[in-house]
């Protein structure tokens, strides 16, 4: 009602400090940890919540009879399935897809075009996918955490472009708090169910952007201190981080081993049954020990 009143950068000090978006809240939390998943547990459990999450909100119209939700783009060699954890139970998910020649993005069925824009002029790109919290630990904010690991992890491996594909709710605080930009129209996504937008945050220069749009917010508003300094980093002692390096593998994440993609390829017949020659062979050889069907 009164937006008209606030200049830009006064709403987003009020949003932020309304919803205390940066405020650590992780003292019901056992051992609280981000990482990358590393092992058939942490996957199942990954795809399990996104999978009942998407099925709630009408994303999903029929359930899986394995109860997860998964693609062939998951299963690709260097996509990464960030989750952060309450000792052994995963509460909250995201899963970064890097671009291939072979395969693209899942965005490519919206918007290839945009993202043919972006690829022409020799940029690295990624979709960020299946982020999902259940509102029993949004509150938490472990969002952030698990978004600052991304960023970071995506920092280290070269990324231009983090692009997504947005339910329009969700498009205001995309662009206003997390700085990102539009990249394409709102169009209908068959695949969720629902309308999307497409957004994009240019890596290159995001660091100059968010110092300057939070250039004098105090510490407890200011995002750009969060993602570009420790601030909110390690909350405590007792939070446990992937930094770069750890777990950031020159050609892909390490943890997609045969025996891994072999057990999803075996629940979810109808990746292998979609893809097309040269999407097979890559697979084969990217993961040896898979058979031919």
């Amino acid at each position: 009602m009164f937006d008209g009143v606030f200049s830009p950068e006064r709403r987003r000090t009020i949003r932020i400090k309304r919803s205390e978006l940066l405020k650590a809240r992780l003292d019901d939390i056992d051992r609280p940890a981000v990482k990358i998943a590393g092992d058939i547990d942490e996957f199942k459990q990954a795809f399990s919540l996104v999978h009942d999450t998407y099925l709630r909100m009408g994303y999903l119209s029929t359930p899986k009879p394995h109860g997860m939700l998964f693609g062939i783009h998951t299963l690709l060699p260097q996509t990464v399935i960030f989750v952060a954890k309450s000792y052994l139970t995963v509460i909250s998910t995201l899963t970064e897809i890097f671009d291939t020649e072979l395969f693209g993005l899942p965005m490519d069925e919206l918007y290839r075009k945009e993202l043919d824009g972006l690829r022409s002029k020799g940029r690295k790109i990624v979709e960020l996918s299946a982020l999902v919290t259940p509102a029993d630990f949004r509150w938490m904010n472990v969002f952030m955490y698990i978004s600052k690991v991304m960023y970071l992890y995506s920092l280290d491996r070269g990324v231009n472009d983090l692009c997504i594909a947005v339910n329009p709710r969700h498009v205001s605080f995309y662009k206003n708090i997390l700085l990102f930009e539009d990249l394409g129209p709102q169009r209908y996504y068959p695949r969720v169910n629902a309308p999307a937008v497409a957004l994009r945050l240019s890596m290159d220069c995001i660091s100059e952007k968010s110092k300057s749009s939070y250039d004098g917010f105090d510490f407890e508003s200011n995002v750009h201190a969060y993602f570009h300094g420790e601030a909110g980093f390690r909350a405590s002692e007792k939070t446990w981080a992937v930094l770069p390096g750890e777990d950031s593998p020159e050609n892909g994440n390490s943890y997609w081993t045969p025996e891994n993609v072999k057990y999803f390829l075996l629940l979810e017949k109808s990746i292998p049954d979609g893809v097309n020659g040269s999407q097979k062979e890559f697979l084969l050889s990217s993961y040896p020990g898979l058979t031919r069907r």
